[in-house]
């Protein structure tokens, strides 16, 4: 009978046992994650109406445009330009106006060992007798004040004349310069932002009166007529904005008249005696298409330039809308830039002929006139605030001319990879910066982000995000909408945004809202992966461990792939990823690691790497339930033999008893 008692507790004992090594391996998991899509939703926006049917044609009836007409003196000697800058100034806003800022820039650009200045003579009224107006001039800021006899009132004018004397600096250095020699036929005169230039008013920022930046393009323009006359020294060749109408020498001096039929936002010139001129007829537009280059840069710019400046002009002409204006001049030029855009007439610098980059000099020439041309359609023809949306126009011309080079050298492979997708995943491991790319340049200045990163890396590499997002077709189109319905005018993001939202009819604030105003991309985890044998259910969560520093939670798709043992591939699909997400996906055989796959090109997924070459992420750490954890089978096994055993034993002790 006592064996009977022990024999009855070890029992019991070892079913217990059995059953806390059970409890051990047995877990429940009752959570399941829906699989969330971005879907877009009724688009709220409405189209603008747009001129552009009209203005291509030149029929501004119901517009109204400041008008300036420019008359330049070329002093050779002391590398100035004097001048008359007659102002017929329209107000389009709804303000009164009792003075009327103008920025005088050049004292704010770099130079070698001259300075260069505007000095305002004086300022008079245009009708007889003539009366001097009061200015102020505030030099460290490059700029100037007209004061105004009355009050300008909305939708009136009023004229002036401002006399002054620009001394361009040397150096070959910034926007206006004078620089080479004659000995060597190299000499350069480059008349660009070294007028006085009327300030614009708007509604966000009243008068926009930023000084000279040397970071970014420190511009933003109205339209206006302009006529432009140069006089220069006989022989001196002269490039500039605008349709050639009258070609004068007089007393060893050249009178050159332009006119840009059109408004533009600005003018420039620049004159040598050594230029050497190519021309060509673009003749689906009818534009005189114009290269000026010196001799030493023959071999590189001869024909090739030319053909290049055509094949853009085709090429955006046929694809975003018209090129209005007669004339388009690529002009060779000092300058530490690669180029500068300006209406009709772009610069691209003389040191591609010793460009020793990556490439060739043909491939840097070819992408800096490229790249310029494709600003009279996205800085001219459509305005940005440069200042305040530079990143907008610049973003946008670097896709276009990554979208030339694909369209005419197909064999380059531009698009795959992108070269901005590396760019932007492995920005902060390098450089430990932020870069939100909805900023002004001041605010990227004071916040310490790059502008140059985030205008020609970031932005473009986030609207061929966009691109693979919503359509090659579809994209095409917007930006093409985009500028036809803002042709002449000033447009923002926002109104990309609208134009995008109009022309897919989805809402795309998901899109545009965390792309251009985080300051982080995202950087993501795998966290709470379960495994349950019985529903062959694997669920996880898709976190981000930067949205805490996010305004606005990232969407994009990621490809997923699951392995189970001997790593085989049982599931590689994509899955939309909402800034921290649940997922849950049938898998037949039990997964042994998930992947996020960052290496599918086409899906362009975008990230904040947290080492270099890191093409995926991947989670072992996967919780199996409802089954037991390999390693236990051999326990549970040698318990079950033992309880038999014990049961056996016990069965025969008893029979031995009873007899």
């Amino acid at each position: 009978m006592k064996f009977k008692i022990n024999l009855l507790n070890l029992t019991i004992l070892t079913v217990f046992c059995l059953s806390l090594v059970l409890s051990l391996v047995f877990i429940s998991n009752n959570i399941l994650p829906s699989d969330s899509i971005m879907e877009g939703s009724d688009v709220i926006s409405n189209p603008i109406t747009s001129d552009y049917e009209d203005f291509k044609e030149g029929n501004f009836t119901g517009h109204e445009y400041s008008s300036f007409n420019l008359s330049l003196f070329l002093d050779e000697i002391s590398s100035s330009v004097w001048g008359n800058l007659t102002v017929d100034f329209h107000n389009n806003d709804p303000v009164n106006f009792t003075r009327i800022p103008f920025h005088i820039y050049p004292s704010g650009m770099q130079y070698d060992s001259r300075a260069g200045y505007i000095d305002i003579i004086n300022v008079t009224t245009l009708i007889e007798p003539k009366q001097e107006l009061d200015f102020e001039v505030f030099s460290n800021n490059q700029l100037m004040w007209v004061n105004l006899t009355s009050e300008l009132q909305p939708n009136n004018r009023t004229s002036f004349i401002i006399q002054f004397n620009t001394t361009l600096p040397d150096g070959g250095i910034d926007r206006a310069n004078e620089h080479g020699w004659d000995h060597n036929k190299t000499r350069i005169f480059k008349f660009s932002n070294a007028y006085p230039q009327p300030c614009v008013y708007d509604e966000y920022d009243g008068w926009n009166t930023d000084p000279y930046l040397s970071t970014g393009d420190p511009f933003y323009f109205d339209m206006a007529y302009y006529d432009l006359i140069i006089n220069v020294p006989e022989n001196m060749i002269v490039a500039a904005t605008g349709k050639l109408v009258k070609n004068q020498t007089l007393s060893g001096r050249t009178i050159l008249h332009y006119n840009p039929e059109f408004p533009v936002r600005e003018v420039t010139f620049s004159a040598s005696r050594y230029f050497i001129v190519e021309s060509s007829l673009y003749p689906d537009a009818n534009v005189n298409i114009s290269t000026f280059f010196l001799p030493k840069s023959y071999s590189l710019w001869h024909n090739f330039a030319l053909t290049t400046a055509i094949n853009a002009i085709d090429l955006y002409h046929t694809t975003f809308g018209d090129y209005c204006y007669s004339t388009f001049n690529v002009v060779e030029e000092y300058t530490h830039f690669g180029g500068m855009e300006y209406p009709l007439q772009v610069y691209a610098t003389e040191a591609a002929d010793y460009y020793s980059g990556q490439y060739s000099p043909e491939w840097y020439l070819e992408t800096i006139i490229a790249h310029e041309t494709a600003h009279q359609w996205f800085y001219n023809l459509l305005g940005v605030d440069e200042v305040d949306w530079g990143y907008l126009d610049e973003g946008i011309v670097c896709w276009v001319t990554d979208w030339y080079k694909d369209f005419y050298h197909p064999n380059w492979h531009i698009f795959e990879p992108y070269w901005g997708l590396d760019s932007l995943r492995y920005y902060f491991l390098g450089s430990g910066l932020p870069s939100k790319i909805n900023q002004s340049v001041p605010e990227c200045i004071s916040s310490g982000t790059d502008y140059w990163y985030i205008g020609y890396t970031k932005t473009n590499t986030i609207f061929e995000k966009l691109r693979l997002t919503i359509g090659n077709d579809e994209f095409i189109q917007g930006l093409s909408t985009f500028f036809q319905d803002y042709y002449f005018d000033i447009a923002d993001l926002t109104d990309l945004l609208n134009v995008f939202e109009s022309s897919t009819g989805d809402s795309l604030d998901w899109f545009f809202y965390p792309w251009f105003n985080n300051p982080y991309l995202p950087n993501y985890q795998i966290s709470n992966a379960l495994y349950d044998v019985s529903t062959k259910l694997l669920d996880f969560t898709v976190f981000d461990i930067n949205e805490n520093l996010h305004q606005y939670s990232y969407s994009q798709v990621i490809p997923i792939q699951i392995f189970s043992e001997g790593s085989i591939m049982e599931f590689d699909e994509i899955k939309w990823i909402n800034g921290t997400t649940e997922i849950s996906i049938y898998i037949e055989n039990v997964p042994e690691k998930i992947r996020l796959d960052y290496a599918t090109l086409n899906e362009f997924v975008l990230f904040q790497a947290s080492y270099y070459y890191m093409d995926y992420l991947e989670e072992t750490n996967i919780l199996i339930t409802n089954q037991l954890i390999p390693g236990y089978n051999s326990l549970f096994l040698i318990l079950s033999f033992s309880l038999l055993a014990i049961l056996i034993i016990y069965k025969k002790s008893r029979l031995v008893t009873r007899y």
